[in-house]
């Protein structure tokens, strides 16, 4: 028979203050671990079974409660959701069966562990994202990536390159950010579950068994650690911040190209907005949106780091608003890597536009500088140092750069004369392109074997994270099969 209803917190307190009770609770913000914490529950009742720490019968009793939970229809007021569930269950079972679910363990080794799990699905989905994007790049490069455009250092043109050289820098920075998410989640994918509150348990708790119930590679062997480090966080919104950091330097650009200075490119009507006042306006607002995400996601990162930074070992309640940050700046990640995604996909180049603005632009110079060293046995300062005199004579004499370097076997006797067809070739933004010839330069003849080298980086890519998340399905079926067997085996 069923005892009488039992509120879960103990009699040490005499009474709870609501307001207080309000302040401090996280079942506001605890719906993403709530599944988790069913999971948790289950892997860990299972293995008190197993060690003969809770007779079969109770604990098929507690498990089919678990397998029927709906966290989410909780009512009353709660300090987070390992109570509610807990609360749920000691209302419908009675105390003498549902007070084991809490037998070696805390809620404090629960959250930490429940944060982890979801941190794992957060991760896949956002390297999900992240992979579509990278795409999204390489469809670029392979459209109009022979495109030859200038190169900025400074913000002001430097050398030619391509739109495939260029968007290419944008995914080995992006594959950088790929191989850290997936480093933080090998780090991320260890339990803390047996470390109980702080000091592990006299109960005897397999820990790996429910690591592995759980989908985890291993434990976190320090019950102290355990419970009460949150570097992963840390770390998580690191990762996050650097590829934002990434993707707001591609949306500032964005931004400058779609402008009438620039005109390079033309943002998609469905990624942009129009103005409530000035009816030509045609605004990059998605770009602008990812820049400002920027600062948001590195916001939560500094609240995560000012909150750890004064804590003493083990948990303090101080933890738990880690949380928050640690969902709202995977959020805004992934928000932005998707509009990112959509925004580039649909970018539109303008050819002419890139052409006329390398028009007389002086970004050959390098080029020529370099074949006069070729050519004449110049050293490279010493032709550094004409060519920077030919450029100065055009700019002050408002005369064509070709037309300059004429005058450049005049400044050296060791210079042989320079007739039209070969300035041509060595001032000619493409020609000077295909005389590139160190590997990772933007020679248009390297971008065929850059792309497949990258595409298979996304191949990659995917599968590792179909093996992840297969990995994670195998161990949610392995839980639930060993449940609903060791329920067969009571009924029998």
């Amino acid at each position: 028979m069923r005892g009488e209803p039992l509120d879960i917190r103990g009699r040490r307190l005499k009474r709870s203050n609501e307001s207080a009770t309000g302040f401090i609770s996280s079942i506001g913000f605890d719906a993403p671990i709530a599944t988790h914490v069913i999971r948790i529950n289950t892997a860990h009742m299972l293995s008190l079974i197993r060690a003969g720490e809770v007779k079969k019968e109770i604990g098929a009793e507690c498990l089919k409660f678990l397998l029927q939970a709906a966290p989410e229809t909780a009512t009353g007021q709660f300090e987070d959701i390992h109570q509610a569930i807990e609360q749920s269950a000691v209302d419908r079972l009675g105390v003498e069966k549902a007070g084991f679910l809490n037998l070696g363990k805390s809620r404090n080794d629960q959250v930490a562990t429940a944060i982890r799990i979801e941190l794992r699905e957060r991760v896949i989905h956002l390297l999900t994202g992240v992979n579509l994007l990278q795409e999204s790049l390489l469809a670029v490069v392979k459209r109009d990536g022979r495109t030859v455009i200038p190169g900025f250092t400074h913000l002001q043109h430097a050398q030619p390159v391509t739109v495939a050289h260029h968007y290419i820098a944008y995914f080995d920075s992006i594959q950088r950010d790929c191989e850290r998410f997936f480093q933080l989640y090998e780090r991320a994918n260890l339990s803390p579950m047996g470390a109980a509150a702080l000091a592990g348990t006299s109960v005897n708790v397999d820990r790996r068994l429910v690591a592995s119930l759980l989908g985890f590679t291993g434990i976190i062997e320090n019950s102290m650690d355990a419970v009460s480090s949150r570097d992963f966080a840390v770390e998580a919104l690191s990762s996050c911040e650097m590829l934002m950091i990434e993707l707001s330097r591609i949306a500032e650009e964005i931004i400058l190209w779609s402008s009438k200075e620039f005109g390079f490119v033309e943002v998609a009507d469905e990624y942009a907005a129009s103005s409530s006042i000035m009816p030509q306006k045609k605004n990059p607002v998605t770009a602008e949106l990812v820049r400002a995400k920027c600062g948001s996601v590195l916001g939560s990162l500094q609240a995560v780091c000012a909150i750890l930074k004064g804590l003493p070992y083990s948990y303090n309640l101080d933890l738990q608003e880690v949380t928050p940050h640690l969902w709202e700046g995977f959020a805004n990640t992934q928000k932005s890597v998707e509009m990112m995604d959509a925004t580039i996909s649909t970018l539109k180049f303008n050819p002419q536009a890139f052409s006329r603005s390398m028009d007389g632009d002086y970004s050959t110079a390098t080029s020529l500088a370099n074949y006069l060293v070729k050519s004449s046995g110049l050293s490279f300062r010493e032709a550094h140092s004409l060519v920077g005199e030919v450029v100065r004579k055009s700019v002050e004499e408002a005369i064509p750069f070709s037309q300059a370097a004429r005058e450049l076997p005049k400044l050296s006797k060791r210079i042989p004369p320079l007739d039209d067809e070969t300035l041509q070739k060595v001032l000619d933004p493409a020609g000077s392109l295909k005389s590139i010839v160190t590997a990772g330069g933007a020679n248009p003849q390297f971008i065929r074997g850059s792309v497949e080298r990258r595409l298979r980086l996304v191949h990659r890519n995917r599968s590792r994270l179909a093996k992840l998340e297969g990995g994670l399905k195998l161990a949610e079926r392995s839980l639930l099969r060993s449940a609903n067997s060791l329920l067969e085996e009571v009924r029998n």
